[in-house]
Formats: structure tokens, sequence, C-alpha cells
């Protein structure tokens, strides 16, 4: 069984040094340091392939997952493992942990399994890698959509579809051409509402 282990304990150091050194930080900023600092395999991988990016994605993803098991353990810090957002916190206080409150915590983060199973690293296939980056970027791209509908018509992103609707209504009457509005204004409005209109 092929497994990740004998690159743990050195990744695990840097990233409690790193993480010591600035409590929040992102994955893009840990891979790069664990890169510069030549821990190995990092150094070998390269971020413009598919297959590089997504090795150092998987095993960057393993070690802090496995990082936060033992923080657990420790009761120390926490750790806060995001897309975007990586951050480590002191704990206070002890945390007392029962049986049951280990399955839900375990059950609150899917991801956590996916990271620690190592036979998504050595299993996973070119053409599922371009499948995950493909779906990445279509998400990406309509989480900026949305944002950019969201500023057209002066909504803020906690906003509801009755919200939308209602504010659209509005906008789409004060910039009517036939009522003597803005054109371009107009088909902006109309755009943006079709955006949300997918998402909400």
């Amino acid at each position: 069984m092929q497994t990740l282990n004998p690159y743990l304990a050195v990744i695990l150091d840097e990233l409690d040094d790193f993480l010591n050194s600035r409590a929040v930080t992102d994955e893009y900023q840990i891979i790069k340091h664990l890169q510069a600092k030549k821990v190995p395999p990092f150094e070998h991988f390269t971020l413009a392939s598919s297959q590089g990016l997504f090795s150092a994605h998987f095993l960057c993803m393993h070690a802090l997952y496995h990082l936060k098991a033992q923080y657990n353990r420790e009761q120390k810090f926490s750790l806060t493992i995001q897309s975007i957002r990586v951050e480590r916190a002191e704990i206070n206080s002890p945390i007392v942990i029962t049986d049951n409150s280990q399955t839900l915590l375990a059950t609150l983060d899917p991801l956590e399994s996916y990271y620690l199973d190592a036979k998504h690293y050595f299993e996973t296939q070119a053409d599922e890698i371009n499948d995950m980056l493909k779906s990445f970027w279509q998400r990406y791209v309509a989480q900026d959509q949305k944002q950019a509908a969201l500023t057209v018509l002066e909504l803020a992103p906690d906003v509801d579809a009755k919200k939308i609707k209602a504010q659209y209504l509005r906008l789409a009457q004060k910039y009517h051409p036939d009522k003597g509005g803005c054109a371009e204004m107009f088909a902006k409005i109309r755009q943006a509402k079709v955006v949300l209109d997918k998402i909400y």
C-alpha cells in the first residue's frame, strides 16, 4: 500500500514553523513556502502542469489535515482549513472530546476524509484532474459573475431571490429606454438578472 508518511514529518515541522510566523495564510503561500524551503517532494512539483498542481494541492491539504489532528490532540491550537484561508488560533481552554463529538466533528468536514486518504494522491488519473480543474474554474467564474451581477443590481451578497426580483424591477423601471432611461444600463441590469436567476 502506497503511503505519504515518509514525507509527512518534515512537512508538518515546516508547516508548524510557518504558521508560527503567520497565523493566517492561504494554500498558495504555503505551497510556495514549501517549495522555497525545498521540502520534498514540493521542490519537484511544477505548478504549471495539471499533475504537478494537483500533487502539490493534495499533499498540502493532506499535511494540513494531519497537522489539524495533531493540534487537536495537543490542545494548543485549532486549525481552520478553508479554500482560500488557513488560520491557526490558540486554544485558551481544553476541548473535551467524547466519542459522539469526535464523530460529529468528522462529519462536519467532508473534505477531510478525502484528503487524508492517500490513495487519491496516487490513483487520481490525468483526465480526472483535468475535470476537477475545469469544474473549479467554472465555479470560480460563476462566483465572479455573481459578484459582478450583484454590483450592477446594487445588492449585498446575502440577498435572496425575492429581493433580487424587487431590485431588478425597480432598476429596470428606472433605466428602461422607453421611459427615458439608459439602454446600455438597462441591458446590464437584464444580464445581471439572468446570471442571478441561475444561482438563486
